[in-house]
């Protein structure tokens, strides 16, 4: 090759290179664009996590509480049952909350003064449900969505975070191909940052993509 063969292929080689730096830096940006969107979806997702997390053991210290106060009518009435105390009896049972005397009455038709197979106490029924523990119950579904969002928000950013690597990559390959003088290194130079920029667009086309 002579030597103006050579400055031609070195010419469109760095016109080549120029317009990869051009298209990578222009997806770098919307890479750090894009992991920026995607790392404030993941902290508004931890937020939200974080505010159900705590509804969620407000509820369950309120259904210990209603349980403790369960357990201790239910104990008072055995109590005055077992010492015949039946006026008695019948106050403690008036002031079952509405969940336990649901269990209580089940649990005394299986008559379980009497029958080996009766379970030991109403708490064991199945119609024992503290609403409390219920509504955190619910409240655990919606917890676990936020923690899938914001996990998934999170990858999403990374993996932008990581193109802007490979795009700068690409720079860097480019930058340094107009201070090159062999064309063979030249070229490989180019066709490394061809190479890594159709790599890193495809794998950019392959992302979701959000506008705000």
């Amino acid at each position: 090759m002579n030597q103006l063969d050579s400055e031609r292929a070195s010419s469109r080689l760095e016109t080549i290179a120029t317009v990869l730096m051009a298209i990578a830096t222009i997806a770098t940006a919307w890479c750090a664009y894009q992991s920026t969107v995607f790392g404030g979806d993941d902290d508004e997702f931890m937020h939200e996590a974080d505010v159900v997390s705590r509804q969620i053991n407000g509820l369950r210290t309120s259904a210990m509480q209603r349980i403790s106060v369960d357990v201790h009518l239910f104990s008072e009435w055995v109590d005055a049952t077992a010492t015949q105390h039946a006026d008695l009896a019948t106050f403690y049972y008036e002031r079952f909350t509405p969940q336990l005397r649901t269990a209580f009455d089940q649990w005394i038709a299986t008559k379980p003064a009497t029958s080996s197979i009766a379970p030991s106490h109403p708490f064991r029924m199945t119609s024992y449900k503290v609403p409390e523990n219920l509504k955190a119950d619910s409240l655990q579904s919606i917890y676990e969505q936020h923690l899938d969002r914001a996990a998934i928000a999170g990858d999403h950013s990374e993996r932008y975070i990581l193109l802007t690597v490979v795009f700068a990559s690409v720079l860097f390959f480019g930058g340094i191909t107009s201070n090159i003088e062999a064309i063979r290194l030249k070229t490989v130079l180019v066709g490394c940052s061809s190479a890594l920029l159709l790599v890193a667009l495809v794998w950019m086309g392959t992302l979701p993509m959000i506008l705000r």
